[in-house]
């Protein structure tokens, strides 16, 4: 076993980490705010795919330059899911809940799988194959572009929800809602905004991601679904930036993972740690606290 394969290993699954990261924040912010686990998570990040193979395919515009129309058009769209599908179901039994967010679910693969068909896409840009070799470590173009992407997004939000007033607004409605009421903020809107943003972080993450993969209906549940939740779970229920430092984490233990035991059972070391923390540390790495 070749200590530059391992290295190799862990800085391909650090790149895909970074897409992990993002995705996991999209998820752990929902989560946070309004409290509901949205199994609908993985979809958009299949939206966001078929909207930037569309964009390039159709319409010759690059997805990194269709970036900002597509997560805008899925955070209104989520704004309008949680307006009509989840604000209904807030009094109802977390049951309902998730029952819900799992009608929506197959209710975006049944309407993707109307409108792109269920053959695989490609978005073939002109650099797909390019790459840069550093220390003898070769690295896609399109995998930089998209991890960097990602962290830089990643962090730039977190840092609006830290010193903006929206954000601060935002952390204020997760941490106690009713207070959040009592100083005039109007927490429904705000978990408006909270859905919408969680759906379009998860669509940017696919953006970014969809010129390295085929495209298909099921591709956001096969490949990023249970790593998502590994990370919530990992970086705490709720906090934002435990779900990017978990993010990283959980894309070098596959990275180091698909080497040793295979691509196919990549996702193996994804649920052994699954499991290890729900028996170890079930408030994950921040102990419960939101950050």
């Amino acid at each position: 076993m070749s200590f530059e394969i391992l290295v190799q290993a862990a800085m391909l699954g650090l790149l895909q980490g970074g897409v992990y990261a993002l995705i996991a924040a999209g998820l752990t912010l929902i989560y946070g705010v309004i409290k509901i686990v949205n199994f609908a998570h993985a979809e958009f990040v299949t939206l966001g795919m078929y909207m930037a193979a569309f964009s390039f395919n159709q319409l010759g515009i690059l997805p990194y330059t269709a970036l900002i129309p597509i997560v805008l058009a899925v955070f209104v769209l989520g704004a309008l899911i949680e307006r009509v599908c989840i604000r209904p179901a807030m009094r109802q039994p977390p049951i309902n809940q998730m029952l819900i967010t799992i009608g929506i679910s197959t209710i975006m693969l049944g309407v993707m799988q109307l409108i792109w068909g269920a053959d695989a896409q490609v978005v073939n840009v002109p650099f797909a194959r390019s790459a840069v070799t550093i220390f003898d470590i070769r690295l896609t173009v399109v995998r930089l572009i998209a991890f960097s992407s990602a962290m830089v997004l990643a962090f730039a939000f977190w840092y609006f929800l830290k010193k903006h007033r929206i954000g601060l607004a935002i952390r204020a409605a997760s941490q106690n809602p009713d207070a959040a009421q009592l100083m005039g903020i109007d927490t429904r809107f705000i978990n408006s905004i909270v859905f919408g943003l969680g759906l379009a972080l998860a669509a940017l993450a696919g953006v970014l991601i969809a010129p390295s993969l085929s495209i298909y209906p099921n591709v956001g549940i096969d490949i990023y679904l249970l790593p998502a939740f590994v990370i919530v779970v990992l970086g705490t229920m709720g906090n934002f930036l435990g779900a990017l430092i978990g993010g990283l984490i959980i894309g070098v233990a596959e990275g180091l993972g698909g080497y040793v035991l295979g691509s196919s059972l990549k996702q193996l070391v994804s649920l052994s740690i699954f499991i290890a923390i729900l028996l170890l540390m079930p408030r994950g790495l921040f102990g419960g606290r939101q950050g």
